[in-house]
Formats: structure tokens, C-alpha cells, sequence
């Protein structure tokens, strides 16, 4: 395994060096979306390493590693994982060419170490490095509610998927609030579910700016409640076609604030 990485690391510089010299000046948007995919594999097979002792259930577009704990849940986590993804699919116009991994977690320990998070509550489901990471539902759902229910309507399968085409899409190239503004955006569209919808801004809401520069220092549910707001307020008015066009044109290394700034 170490060895595949080295080799892997040693093609990823040479890359970078010789597109540095065919650009001939230091494009740093042009370099990230060419170069980030690598980077992201890399991190991709770290992950499927770490992970290599798990149970393995393939359905029709997702491979799903999970704990012997979980025999019980990998047949609602599969059918969480398919429900949507055509509609999801859909409404991008793009469909990974190969199965989409998501690891299921018995211990949340382990999802916060895979998934580089350094501090903070584990969250029930994260996208990194194009794998889908997820608590398992007994975790999180309380025993006195029906977890098939629960994690069909509220689980993280919709809103992870959609960082993973996002990503995809546009290399990398995006802030976090985008990413999550058009997640949020796709629940809302496939559950009903309104992020935020019954949170105050204490002020003005966040600008562009705010959410681009600081997401991580404000205020974490407002933040999402405005990404959210943005990111439907644009998809209904000019329609889903211009979120497509603004992915396609982050692959291909423009500046988001350039894009999204045009009315």
C-alpha cells in the first residue's frame, strides 16, 4: 500500500510541475482543478485501507463497508442509499462512472479520525475524499422511534451524495457553504425538509463575503440557514440548468466569485 501511494504522490508532483511550465504563469484555479483529483484518490485509497477489514455489501451504484454490528442495518442503508439517486442524478445530468463508497461506522472515533475532522460532535454522515461516511443509525436514532422512518426522511445518504457530485463537478473548486447551500438544497427537493426554517437572524443574514471567509467562525446553523436560502433563492429563479453551468464552469478552473457574484 505504501508503495502505490509513493508512486501515485510521485506522478501527482510531476503533474503539477509540468502543467506549471505549460501555463507558464502561476494560475492558482487552473492548478487545483487538475490537480485535485489526484489528491483526492490518494486520499481515497488511504480511506479504502483503513478500512479493508469490513464487511462489503455492493448494491446497483454503491459499495457500502460496514461493522459485523451493522449486520442488521446494511439492507436500510442500502435501500437510504439507492431511493434518490436517480432523481439526484437527474437533476445534475451526471452519473459517477464508478460505484460510490460509503463506510458505515460503529464507532465515531473512527469516522472523525478517517474523515480528517479534528474536534467538535461527530456528525451522522460526512463527504471526504469521494466517500460517503455515516454513524450507523443505531447511534443516533433513539430506540423509541422507528429507524427505518427516521433515516429514510432525515438520514445524511441525499445530502452527502450531493457533496460528492458537487465535488466531482467542480474539482474542488467551491467554498463550503456552496457545497452545502446546494446539499441542503437537494433534501429540501427530494423530503420536503427546510433547513433552518424556524431559526431568527439576530441581524442582517450573512453575506456572500461572510460565508466564503468565515463559514467556519459564525454562527454554524445560520450559516447553513443562509447558504440554504442563497442557493434556492438562485436555483428557482434562474433554474437548476445555471447551478449546473456554474459546476461546470468551477471544473474548468473559473473563479466562484467571478460566477456567482453575475446576476
Amino acid at each position: 500500500m505504501k508503495r502505490i501511494l509513493n508512486r501515485k504522490i510521485s506522478k501527482l508532483i510531476l503533474f503539477v510541475l509540468v502543467l506549471i511550465m505549460m501555463t507558464g504563469i502561476f494560475n492558482y484555479e487552473i492548478l487545483k482543478v487538475h490537480a485535485y483529483p489526484f489528491f483526492r484518490e490518494l486520499q481515497h485509497e488511504l480511506i479504502l485501507y483503513k478500512t479493508k477489514n469490513y464487511k462489503v455489501k455492493e448494491t446497483e451504484h454503491f459499495i457500502i463497508r460496514y461493522c459485523m454490528e451493522d449486520e442488521e442495518m446494511i439492507d436500510l442503508i442500502a435501500k437510504a442509499s439507492e431511493k434518490h439517486y436517480m432523481e439526484v442524478c437527474d437533476r445534475f445530468n451526471y452519473y459517477p462512472k464508478n460505484k460510490t463508497t460509503v463506510i458505515v461506522y460503529d464507532n465515531p472515533d473512527d469516522l472523525m479520525k478517517n474523515a480528517s475532522l479534528k474536534q467538535g460532535k461527530p456528525p451522522m454522515g460526512v463527504y471526504f475524499a469521494s466517500t460517503i461516511q455515516i454513524l450507523s443509525p443505531r447511534l443516533w436514532i433513539p430506540e423509541t422511534e422507528k429507524i427505518e422512518d427516521v433515516f429514510m426522511n432525515e438520514g445524511p445518504m441525499v445530502h452527502e451524495f450531493t457533496h460528492l457530485l458537487v465535488d466531482d463537478l467542480a474539482k474542488g473548486n467551491y467554498p463550503l457553504w456552496f457545497t452545502e447551500g446546494v446539499a441542503l438544497y437537494q433534501e429540501y427537493l427530494e423530503t420536503g425538509y427546510i433547513w433552518g426554517e424556524n431559526l431568527a437572524y439576530e441581524g442582517k443574514p450573512y453575506t456572500i463575503e461572510e460565508l466564503t471567509n468565515d463559514f467556519d467562525e459564525i454562527d454554524v446553523m445560520l450559516a447553513y440557514k443562509r447558504s440554504f436560502e442563497l442557493i434556492k433563492e438562485r436555483a428557482e429563479r434562474k433554474g437548476f440548468d445555471d447551478i449546473n453551468r456554474l459546476l461546470e464552469d468551477l471544473g474548468d478552473g473559473k473563479r466562484f466569485e467571478e460566477l456567482f457574484m453575475k446576476k
